[in-house]
């Protein structure tokens, strides 16, 4: 079985990098799936995007790979298979456009069919006393973890490297707490996927993701503690939420701030804290490269957490004081 792994990991690097490279090369000489800068955007000249589509073939082969030596159960095809989904969904959206209200239906149906193989979450992903039980609620829940993590990672996917890096943070804390063999194998092939990708998209990067890599990306990272066994789930998720806290929290933070002074959500904008904290002088690494630390910081506290509940509370203030740092730290910055 490690062998396998291990091959399964391989080639997951070695088919994300060649995809990738294929496509940063088709990309340029015909010039499509071209990103310019927008409100948005942190680039300042115009690079392909659609280095998800190298990150989805790693991902695949990876998988294929791995299944010659395991069999996977019902609701990780159906995870991997809802991934897939939200790969077309984000390629259509890089290369012709994609409504708002089509995509979300999609992702509903797509979180919707997952969570009904697994089950319902049994009980609020937080520690006791706030663990009670949720009832009918558990079902619609996850459905709604599901489709918030996915956008959210759309939405923090913004700056060379952060995406992916943060992606591999967390992926590597599901693929060590193992809280069982699918999840582990899935996340084990996603580092490598993500891995292969990494060289193309650091500072200063030639290829971005695109939605086509950060919607399937975020929605396997959403959905990987559903396939934790019924008692362990919520415990699961609330290590995967500790693991993606500062992209969790600095999208419900910005869409608050501008909900309540009445700006368009779906506008484009440069109010995210990642934004912020950028220095327009100096090159974009050494943010992302503090930011997936502190990825990998948490994601290293989640895992803590899954071995030993009773650290839950520690964790869960770990998390909140990080995000509570970020938030000076970019306010100071902003109003420099």
């Amino acid at each position: 079985m490690e062998g396998s792994i291990l091959l399964a990991l391989f080639v997951a690097v070695a088919v994300s990098a060649i995809v990738t490279l294929a496509v940063w090369k088709a990309a340029l000489r015909r010039q499509i799936l071209i990103d310019s800068p927008n409100q948005r955007s942190s680039h300042e000249q115009p690079k392909p995007r659609g280095g998800g589509v190298g990150v989805t073939f790693g991902l695949a082969a990876g998988l294929a790979i791995a299944a010659s030596g395991h069999s996977f159960d019902r609701a990780a095809l159906l995870l991997v298979l809802g991934a897939l989904v939200c790969a077309a969904l984000g390629l259509w959206d890089d290369v012709r456009g994609l409504a708002v209200g089509p995509r979300l239906a999609a992702e509903f149906a797509v979180s919707a069919l997952l969570v009904y193989e697994t089950g319902p979450l049994v009980a609020f992903p937080l520690p006791a006393p706030l663990d009670v039980p949720l009832g009918m609620i558990g079902f619609v829940f996850p459905v709604v973890w599901l489709v918030g993590v996915t956008n959210f990672f759309n939405f923090m996917d913004g700056i060379d490297g952060l995406a992916a890096g943060q992606a591999i943070a967390v992926s590597l804390m599901i693929a060590v707490a193992a809280w069982c063999q699918d999840a582990r194998l899935i996340a084990v092939v996603l580092v490598g996927a993500l891995a292969g990708f990494v060289p193309f998209n650091w500072w200063p990067s030639r290829i971005f993701l695109g939605d086509g890599g950060s919607l399937p990306i975020g929605f396997l990272l959403a959905g990987l503690p559903l396939l934790a066994p019924s008692a362990d789930r919520p415990r699961a998720v609330l290590v995967t939420a500790m693991g993606l806290t500062l992209f969790l929290l600095d999208p419900v933070l910005t869409l608050w701030r501008r909900w309540r002074r009445g700006a368009p959500l779906g506008q484009a904008h440069r109010e995210h804290l990642y934004q912020q904290l950028l220095d327009p002088a100096a090159p974009h690494r050494s943010v992302t490269s503090a930011l997936v630390v502190a990825g990998l910081g948490l994601s290293g506290a989640g895992w803590l957490v899954y071995l030993r509940p009773s650290l839950g509370w520690v964790g869960v203030v770990a998390a909140a004081l990080a995000f509570g740092a970020e938030s000076l730290l970019a306010q100071r910055r902003s109003r420099r």
